[in-house]
């Protein structure tokens, strides 16, 4: 068929199956996005080939796309406890990476074998994108092919086993998590008290009220013997036995009944002249600003009662940060509000929209920065190349947010867009390229490439699993998330969230995603270094 041998039409034709063959599903197993894989492997069997070019356009929109995913991840991962989890995640990489070199040791594998089985067995495509910029041939997606298919339903069944061979119990492990997670997050309330501190009655709420107090918000005040509440601002002055409504959590509402007075039954609905509404934060240029930078209270005479962030709520601190994506939870007078939501954008839209010239110059500086030569004892002199440039300016980049007036962070919603893009043209290219020595590196390997992938998919399992659980002291429903995350494994993690319905395991996956990405990138090329 002469339209196969249009490389626009190929490449839509390989990228389209192969996107059909990974939405197949046997039991919990699809292979997702790498179907581009397979059906590339069939067309480059079939004689066919596509432009080198788009693999680099391809390679470098991808990687990109992942330093701008993982930048912010890095500063998060180090909190609350993402110390431990990304340890046990780094282990499983450096577990992985050992069992490749031991493998390319005993089996007497290339160096661009053993990258594209490492990559294959920890289903890592940024890993194959490494090996395939460092070695300049096919071998690596021929054998990240063999290994990926092993790499992927190995997880699967690992996850399913546990539970019974660590004798956990799902229930009891829920529970346990719940209570752990009410404490970080402890839910938003309200209630009424009744003044009877003097000292607040002695200046405006932003002068009188004590640090202490931080974490609660005045946000109603009835004036005693009157029927209708009234908003309360930062210069709202206080009087004796006037009733105030204060938000916040369970422990800082008893610290508040100590400073300001007792609890007291009452109802401060507002009337028609005041309400409340939910804006969302959709400007760039606003976001990463601090309530007390934005003075809203003074300048619109309106009050922030909490911000909704990643569906939890959060209590509205003056030096709390803000992110574009945020709910705030305002109260005030209507033509007020409206230009609050002006200043704030509530534009659901804007989420979605996303700079070209930003897009591009985070990879041209990517590129610049991957021929930079650098000297490193024993190795010499070296360059980053054009995966770990635009990886870096992708990790700042994402990390930095804004320089100046420019948001250098992507949407997440774009960045999906050109991570999915850049994934398919490179996965069609080197898969079509690898179609032509797939029947010979079989011939050539045969069995011990199988029984390698097998060996590099359970060998950083068996070391993870202990490790988390006896070392670093994760609950089982994180270590299910920590695992899975460690593998870059998709499947995994839908595996593991059938165990469950808590958000646990998830919650994990993607605190760990990010360091286990960057650091399979990083073991893909000391493998190509060594080697």
């Amino acid at each position: 068929m002469e339209l196969l041998h249009n490389p626009m039409f190929l490449l839509l034709a390989v990228i389209l199956s192969g996107h059909l063959l990974g939405k197949v599903k046997i039991f919990s197993f699809s292979l997702g996005s790498s179907g581009i894989v397979f059906t590339g492997l069939l067309a480059g069997f079939a004689g066919l080939s596509l432009p080198g070019v788009m693999q680099s356009l391809g390679l470098i929109l991808f990687i990109y796309s992942v330093g701008q995913q993982a930048g912010p991840g890095f500063l998060h991962s180090m909190k609350r406890g993402g110390l431990a989890l990304s340890l046990g995640a780094l282990s499983m990489v450096f577990a992985g990476l050992l069992t490749a070199l031991g493998c390319k040791a005993w089996f007497g594998f290339s160096k661009e074998i053993t990258a594209g089985l490492f990559a294959g067995a920890l289903t890592s495509t940024p890993g194959l994108a490494v090996a395939v910029e460092l070695a300049h041939d096919s071998a690596a997606p021929a054998a990240y092919g063999v290994a990926y298919t092993f790499g992927v339903v190995g997880v699967v069944l690992v996850v399913k086993l546990l539970p019974r061979l660590l004798r956990a119990g799902i229930r009891q492990e829920e529970e346990k998590l719940e209570q752990e997670l009410s404490s970080l997050h402890p839910q938003m309330e309200f209630t009424h008290l009744r003044v009877t501190n003097p000292n607040l009655c002695t200046g405006p709420l932003s002068r009188v009220l004590p640090e202490r107090m931080a974490e609660v918000t005045i946000t109603r005040v009835l004036r005693a013997g009157t029927e209708s509440p009234e908003l309360a601002v930062a210069e709202t002055i206080l009087n004796m036995d006037d009733t105030v409504r204060v938000v916040g959590t369970s422990e800082a509402l008893h610290q508040a009944e100590v400073v300001i007075g007792p609890v007291v039954e009452a109802d401060l609905a507002f009337n028609s002249v005041l309400v409340k509404k939910e804006i969302l934060l959709s400007r760039p240029d606003v976001a990463g600003k601090t309530l007390r930078a934005l003075n809203l209270s003074h300048v619109f005479g309106v009050q922030v009662s909490r911000i909704t962030r990643n569906g939890f709520d959060c209590p509205a601190g003056a030096n709390v940060r803000l992110r574009q994506g945020d709910v705030l939870h305002v109260v005030g007078h209507p033509e007020t509000l409206e230009n609050v939501k002006k200043l704030l954008g509530d534009d659901v839209r804007a989420l979605f929209a996303t700079s070209v010239m930003v897009l591009l110059s985070g990879l041209f500086c990517g590129l610049a920065f991957g021929a930079v030569p650098l000297y490193l004892p024993g190795l010499g002199i070296f360059t980053l190349g054009s995966t770990g440039g635009v990886l870096l300016a992708g990790l700042v980049f994402g990390a930095v947010r804004q320089i100046g007036p420019v948001i250098t962070e992507l949407p997440s919603t774009a960045n999906a867009l050109i991570r999915d893009l850049g994934l398919g043209l490179f996965l069609a290219v080197v898969g079509t390229a690898a179609g032509s020595t797939l029947v010979p590196t079989l011939r050539e390997y045969g069995l011990p490439l199988f029984l390698a992938g097998a060996i590099m998919t359970l060998a950083p399992m068996i070391i993870g699993v202990p490790l988390c659980t006896k070392v670093l002291r994760i609950p089982f429903l994180r270590m299910l998330g920590v695992i899975t995350g460690g593998m870059t494994s998709t499947p995994g993690l839908a595996a593991a969230s059938s165990l469950s319905d808590t958000p646990y395991a998830a919650t994990a996956y993607a605190t760990v995603y990010p360091v286990a990405l960057v650091g399979m990138i990083m073991a893909s090329k000391i493998i190509m270094l060594l080697g």
